[in-house]
């Protein structure tokens, strides 16, 4: 008995301890300290085939889903992209880039025989952890050849020093975008001069333009984007809106955004065919007399216009 004892006290001073379970740390606090620089995942998308008027606006070519992992914001400067197809580039005016319907690159001809452009995108970043949506837009030419074919396609990403990897989403096929049926009307603007000088205040006139659409549709506004060419900036100018006859038609925009400032029409101005309209910009003016300004739309997509057909 006593001996049954000793061997069993001696047996358990050789058994193994049992190993605590290894529980890798996800945190992002733990990930962005062993890796810095973080990684970028794209997941490309194209919009079904359809037919597109020349002279169209704002048409989504290829949508971008880009997410950063959690060790690190990513920015992204520049997207390449080429276009292919049966059609020429000439039916394309322009390529850019939008996020959350505003235009984040400038305007693009596609001036490479490849049909390649580069876009180079303003400020634009992901957070760690955190997926965004953009979108490769083509403006079509007013003249572009009937029945051209034109699809876009996603050719790299410079994040940086981020590694990017790209995949193509299941199930999406290649699709192709048709020039067809007549070119669509177009609106342009004109700036008028100042009646009389800015001045640090309230309400002050910064700017005056036109709109004026051509004879073959009627149009509906519903925004325009300005941007400052001169040097105030974000608080600088306050309580910006777009006034009509003497009356505000347009959302107040509290502030710049930058050096740009975003009007939306709700309902939307309604611009008859032939027909050329006056508006002027008002706002608060905080900045002193070394800050200039020069509102301009830098972009013809800046002006968010729908072409009303039915006449």
């Amino acid at each position: 008995m006593f001996s049954t004892m000793l061997i069993g006290y001696y047996l358990q001073q050789f058994i193994v301890p049992s190993q605590s379970v290894h529980r890798v740390d996800l945190s992002k606090q733990y990930i962005q300290s062993v890796h810095p620089i973080g990684n970028l995942i794209v997941e490309t998308y194209s919009p079904r085939s359809g037919s597109v008027a020349p002279g169209s606006q704002r048409i989504e070519m290829l949508s971008l889903k880009v997410t950063a992992d959690c060790s690190s914001s990513v920015s992204i400067n520049t997207i390449s992209v080429q276009r292919r197809g049966l059609g020429t580039n000439e039916d394309i005016e322009s390529l850019y880039v939008t996020h959350r319907g505003a235009r984040i690159s400038r305007e693009r001809s596609i001036a490479q025989r490849d049909g390649s452009v580069d876009l180079q995108l303003r400020n634009f970043s992901i957070a760690a952890c955190d997926s965004e949506d953009i979108a490769i837009v083509a403006n079509y030419a007013a003249d572009a050849s009937p029945a051209g074919e034109h699809r876009i396609e996603l050719r790299s990403i410079d994040a940086g020093g981020s590694a990017v990897r790209i995949e193509k989403s299941s199930g999406n096929f290649i699709t192709i975008q048709r020039t067809a049926s007549r070119s669509v009307g177009q609106v342009s603007l004109d700036y008028l001069r100042l009646t009389q000088s800015v001045h640090y205040g309230s309400r002050q006139l910064l700017s005056r333009f036109t709109l004026a659409a051509d004879s073959t549709d009627d149009h509906s506004i519903s925004a325009i984007t300005f941007t400052n060419n001169g040097s105030a900036t974000n608080d600088d100018l306050q309580n910006l809106y777009v006034e009509f006859r003497s009356r505000r038609i347009s959302s107040y925009a509290r502030s710049l955004s930058g050096d740009k400032v975003v009007f939306t029409f709700d309902p939307p101005v309604q611009l008859e065919a032939s027909q050329t309209l006056k508006f002027g910009v008002r706002g608060d003016v905080r900045a002193n007399r070394s800050r200039t300004i020069q509102f301009i739309v830098e972009e013809p997509s800046d002006i968010i216009t729908t072409p009303m057909r039915s006449r």
